[in-house]
């Protein structure tokens, strides 16, 4: 739950804002406890009456609670949440109003309290709220188990594109989408490098640079309003000024605004006439059930209250019970009866709510589908053929007519074992006539380089190449050696102090600390020997573990390398363990021209080992054994499997063993990681049960209407969160691939 916060004044505008009936679904005035008044607008008259007798102008404190997307969160957590905020910030007692706000689907809580404090007649002291706040937040997120923000565990991870309240309300005022606005200034400052680019980006986004009024550079958009650089680029004044020089070289605001009256008008949020008036329809249709649920209710209170006051006793029997103490059960049950007719109430709220909300996300994503469906229907051919061509040969007809054992070697990049049928199938690439194929396929069976694999299967005998055992038998070598050497074991208290930092580390980024099933991974990796393994699921720590080994092994004295097979999962162990890091074929390249950047005594860190073939890994540990350095391979088996022959690092863990680490830490929700663990391990049909029994699977009669709402998904996901942002759209066949690909396409046209 994120929560934002400010004092303020002027509580008459306050009030009007949050009992605004037009820019919410709906509004409901939850509480109004400690003033004389019952109504939100002569509350806040009352605590601005007292605060004139201070000297305090900002007398009310306003924060408001905001859930993740489609979250279903009862009246009790948010009651919760305000409760927790308010001791932490000393407002306990002090008058409070509570307010819920219902807009696109989405539903979140305000609650305001007065500042002043009657008996000093002084305004109470707020110091460090936002940082008392986000550790609040924080725990709420745990607590739920929903998935927390990147910004929440990493500042620096979190969304460029996220916007300030004074942010949204400016975008608000000009009928524009603050974040799409934020994508297209942080755009426009991204591909320029000085001042001519920058105000040439953004005049074709339709603004054009100028000097602000109090110093600094700012934009004038067609409709004359001005836009801060600094605030919407996300950029410091001073990297402004160093990039684009001094702004007293720009013309002012005033000379810009009659040029920009030439600009394209902004485009504005607008929506259909068609979804207005179905919006509003369900608006009304929803307010009306809640209130007849409301009258509902009041009308089953007052029949209760008036079956209790007809079975009370009176008279002699009044007496009686009182003698007898059936008061005081009488008086217990009515008790109990009015705490079960108010849970029963606040369920039946809760119940409606959430149906509402349901309702309203998915008008939304009609409504969004329906804007499409024009330009899908106008720019995907459905009968557009896929045609998916085979991996070439790297060899010409000629030289495979001439020596056609030369597709051994081919084929036996890719597979550590093959059929004469996969023969047969690489030769007829490129030799088209079938005698000739065959003459072919029998000199390539021929080879002295094929070794037949001895199978107690009927199926086709499978064969390997001598080059291929060659690089198997290299692989064993090294790695028994590096099992066998010596010399790596950092000490002791080199390790207790790394593990005190990560513990001190995640404690104040989210209150967590290191697992007992990653303490003895780490005590595996900084052991003896020359060479370690680590097995571990998606999201079970391995980037904290390797952060923590990393600063384990500096202290020791050691150097420490990072390398994977791809740049994007270099990128992603550098950024996660701070272990600077570089692909293997750059590493490799850089040991084939003479270079050596890791020297004895180092350590290399290999991340999604299990991608790596035999040939590529046989060559590393080689080299990392002549160098006299430790390889550390981390990985799962299970996943991706390597592009080349052979799955070296299953066999290495299976002959010389690792640590594993099977603790799901990236979910918090224990259904989540029990479904991580599912997906892992191949019990595919258990996780989608998992996911389907939380309403998070979403079933489609056709192929043809999967693939249409998953691209609008996806495009929707563009829209609320910028294209920079990461996503993935999967299917299982490539035909289907192709179709989604074209379908989300057309529609980010």
């Amino acid at each position: 739950m994120i929560l934002e916060a400010n004092a303020r004044g002027y509580g008459a505008e306050l009030a009007r804002h949050l009992m605004n009936p037009r820019d919410n679904d709906h509004v409901t005035l939850h509480r109004v406890e400690g003033f004389l008044s019952h109504d939100l607008a002569s509350a806040f008259a009352e605590v601005e009456m007292i605060a004139s007798g201070t000297r305090c102008r900002k007398y009310l404190f306003s924060m408001s609670f905001n859930p993740p997307l489609e979250a279903n969160v009862p009246i009790e957590v948010f009651e919760q949440a305000i409760s927790d905020a308010e001791a932490r910030l000393g407002l306990s007692g002090q008058p409070r109003a509570i307010v819920f706000h219902e807009k696109n689907g989405r539903r979140h809580a305000h609650c305001v309290w007065s500042r002043i404090d009657p008996k000093s007649m002084t305004a109470i002291q707020l110091p460090h709220f936002k940082r008392k706040l986000m550790g609040l937040s924080r725990e709420i997120y745990q607590d739920q188990g929903w998935d927390m923000p990147d910004g929440f565990k990493r500042f620096e991870d979190r969304d460029p594109l996220n916007y300030s309240r004074q942010e949204a309300g400016q975008a608000k005022r000009a009928d524009r989408d603050p974040k799409a606005l934020k994508a297209k200034f942080q755009s426009c400052w991204a591909q320029s490098d000085d001042l001519n680019s920058f105000a040439a980006a953004l005049q074709e986004e339709g603004f054009l640079l100028a000097r602000g009024s109090r110093r600094g550079f700012v934009a004038v958009d067609g409709d004359g309003k001005i836009w801060s650089l600094s605030r919407w680029c996300g950029v410091r004044p001073k990297d402004l000024r160093q990039r684009l020089g001094s702004e007293d070289r720009l013309p002012s605001v005033e000379d810009v605004l009659s040029q920009a009256k030439d600009l394209p008008a902004p485009k504005k949020q607008k929506s259909s006439p068609l979804f207005q008036k179905q919006r509003d329809e369900l608006v009304i249709r929803q307010r009306q059930e809640r209130e007849a649920l409301i009258e509902r209710q009041i009308q089953r209170q007052r029949d209760r209250l008036l079956a209790q006051r007809q079975s009370a006793g009176r008279g002699l029997r009044a007496l009686f019970d009182r003698m007898t103490g059936q008061d005081v059960v009488k008086r217990d049950k009515v008790l109990s009866e009015a705490k079960a007719a108010k849970a029963t109430d606040r369920a039946e709220q809760q119940a409606l709510i959430t149906r509402h909300l349901a309702e309203r996300r998915a008008l939304d994503q009609h409504a969004h589908e329906r804007s499409l469906q024009p330009i899908f229907g106008r720019s995907t051919d459905p009968e557009q053929r896929l045609q998916i061509r085979p991996e070439a040969l790297p060899y010409t007809a000629k030289q495979l007519r001439k020596d056609p054992a030369l597709v051994l070697d081919h084929i036996s990049q890719k597979k550590a074992d093959f059929t004469r049928t996969d023969v047969l199938r690489a030769l007829a690439q490129v030799l088209p006539d079938p005698m000739e194929l065959q003459a072919a396929t029998r000199t390539a069976m021929a080879s002295g380089e094929l070794v037949p694999l001895q199978s107690t299967s009927t199926l086709q005998p499978r064969f390997t190449t001598k080059d291929y055992q060659k690089a198997e038998a290299q692989l064993n070598t090294s790695a028994t050696k590096l099992k066998e050497q010596g010399g790596f074991q950092v000490q002791d208290q080199h390790i207790t102090r790394a593990m005190a930092d990560q513990d001190r580390r995640m404690m104040q980024d989210f209150g967590g600390k290191l697992s007992q099933e990653q303490r003895g991974a780490l005590h595996h990796v900084l052991g003896d020997n020359h060479m370690a393994s680590v097995v571990g699921l998606a999201g079970a720590g391995k980037s904290t573990l390797l952060d923590t080994a990393r600063m384990a092994w500096e202290q020791q004295g050691l150097r420490v390398h990072g390398a994977a097979l791809a740049g994007k999962a270099a990128e992603g162990l550098e950024g996660a363990s701070g272990i600077p890091s570089r692909t293997l074929a750059s590493l490799e390249l850089s040991w084939k021209n003479g270079h050596s950047p890791i020297s004895k005594g180092d350590v290399l860190v290999v991340d999604e080992a299990g991608m790596i073939g035999t040939r590529q890994l046989a060559r590393i540990t080689k080299q990392i054994n002549e160098i006299g350095a430790k390889l550390v391979l981390v990985g799962d088996p299970e996943q991706l499997q390597p592009i080349e022959a052979g799955t070296p690092f299953r066999d290495l863990v299976k002959q010389y063993g690792a640590a594993r680490l099977t603790e799901i830490h990236r979910q918090k929700a224990d259904w989540h990681k029990q479904a991580s663990k599912d997906l892992a391990e191949g019990r595919s049909h258990q996780a989608l049960t998992r996911y389907a029994e939380k309403q998070a699977v979403t079933t489609n009669t056709s192929k043809e209407e999967a693939i249409d709402h998953l691209a609008a998904s996806y495009v929707m996901d563009v829209a609320a969160h910028g294209a920079r942002k990461s996503r993935l759209a999967l299917a299982h066949k490539r035909k289907d691939v192709h179709a989604l690909n074209q379908a989300i396409r057309a529609q980010l046209r």
